[in-house]
C-alpha cells in the first residue's frame, strides 16, 4: 500500500523534483509531498470558504452583517488544528533528518574542500603502512550502491555542497568539518552546485558526482593512487618530457626545434660563441632554467626561459630520464 501512495506522490508531485538517485532520497520527497499536499487541500479550504462568505454575505443580500464579538469555539479550531499539523510535520522532518545523517559503519570516506569558486574531491586509502591519497578537482566519482561519507571543510569562506537528485545539501564552514552521507542507487552524472553566495563567481562554482559500477569505479581508483603516487624519478622525468618537451625535442637523436635528447647526458656542447661544456646536471639546469645565457652551435635562441615554471625536484626528475637515453 505505502508503495501505491508513493507511486502516486511521484506521478502526480514528482515532476517538480530531480531525479531520484540515492538511496534515502524518498525521505525528502515524502516529507515535501506532505507539506505540498497539506497546502494544496489549505488553500482549497480557504478559497473555498472565502467564497461562499463573498456569495453568501454580500452587501447585496444583508446590507449590514451582524456583530459578532467572539467564538471561543471556532479560535480555538483554527488554533489548534494548524498547531497539530506544524507539530507533525516538524516531528516528520526531525525524524527522517536524523535517519539521513545516519553514518553506515562500512561507508566509502571522502574529503569534499570547497574553495572560491571550485570543489577538490581527496580519495585516500591506508597500503603498506602508510595513507596514499589523489586529488580531483569538479569530478566526483563514486561507485553505485555504496554508502559514501563526505568529511567537508572550506578553505576560505562559507560554501553549501548541493546534490539536488541525491537530495543532500550541506554548508561546508572554514575551520570546521562537517560531513554528509547518501547511498547513490543511479548510475549516471549529477550537478553539484554550491547554494550558499561565496563571491562573484558563485554561479560558476559547479561539479559533476559521477556514479559508476563498482568494478569501473575500482578500476579507476586503482589507477588514479598509481598516476598519483609513482616515485620513480625516472618515470616522473618522462612525464614532464612528454608534457613540456617533447615538442621541441626529440628523444632521440633528431633535430626538432631544438637538439634531441639521446646520447646528450655527457658530451660536450659546443656553443655559437665558440666556448664549450661538458653536459652534466648544472648545465642541463642552467639549459632549462636560463636557455639563452649558451646557444647550442647551429640552433637558435627559441627556448623561452622555464624558472618558476618547472622546480629543482622537476629539473631532477627530467636529468634522470636524459640519462637513460644512451
Amino acid at each position: 500500500m505505502s508503495d501505491f501512495l508513493q507511486g502516486l506522490a511521484d506521478l502526480f508531485f514528482g515532476i517538480s523534483l530531480p531525479t531520484k538517485a540515492a538511496e534515502n532520497a524518498h525521505l525528502v520527497d515524502n516529507l515535501f509531498n506532505a507539506v505540498l499536499v497539506i497546502s494544496i487541500i489549505g488553500f482549497i479550504g480557504l478559497m473555498g470558504v472565502m467564497t461562499f462568505f463573498i456569495v453568501k454575505y454580500h452587501r447585496t443580500q444583508n446590507e449590514k452583517s451582524e456583530y459578532i464579538p467572539h467564538n471561543a469555539t471556532a479560535e480555538t479550531i483554527w488554533t489548534v488544528i494548524p498547531m497539530i499539523i506544524f507539530v507533525a510535520i516538524s516531528v516528520f522532518g526531525l525524524f527522517e533528518y536524523f535517519k539521513m545523517n545516519e553514518v553506515p559503519k562500512n561507508a566509502y570516506k571522502i574529503n569534499v574542500t570547497g574553495f572560491q569558486w571550485g570543489w577538490t574531491f581527496t580519495y585516500s586509502k591506508k597500503e603498506d603502512g602508510k595513507i596514499v591519497s589523489f586529488d580531483k578537482n569538479e569530478l566526483m566519482y563514486l561507485p553505485v550502491d555504496t554508502p559514501i561519507v563526505l568529511e567537508m571543510t572550506s578553505t576560505d569562506v562559507l560554501h553549501s555542497f548541493y546534490v539536488p537528485s541525491f537530495r543532500v545539501k550541506r554548508d561546508t564552514v572554514p575551520g570546521m568539518n562537517s560531513y554528509l552521507t547518501f547511498t547513490p542507487t543511479k548510475l549516471g552524472d549529477f550537478n553539484i552546485f554550491c547554494t550558499e553566495f561565496c563571491g562573484t563567481s558563485h554561479s560558476r562554482m559547479r561539479g559533476i558526482v559521477r556514479v559508476v559500477s563498482k568494478e569501473r569505479f575500482q578500476k579507476w581508483a586503482d589507477r588514479e593512487y598509481k598516476e598519483a603516487n609513482i616515485t620513480d624519478p625516472v618515470e616522473l622525468g618522462y612525464r614532464l618530457y612528454n608534457k613540456n618537451c617533447a615538442s621541441c625535442h626529440s628523444a632521440g637523436a633528431n633535430k626538432i626545434i631544438g637538439p634531441g635528447f639521446q646520447g646528450l647526458y655527457g658530451k660536450t656542447r659546443e656553443f655559437a660563441d665558440g666556448q664549450s661544456e661538458v653536459a652534466n646536471d648544472e648545465y642541463i639546469k642552467n639549459s632549462i632554467y636560463y636557455p639563452g645565457r649558451q646557444i647550442v652551435k647551429g640552433y637558435e635562441n627559441k627556448m623561452n626561459p622555464w624558472v618558476g615554471q618547472l622546480n629543482d625536484k622537476d629539473v631532477e626528475h627530467l636529468i634522470a630520464f636524459i640519462k637513460t637515453l644512451k
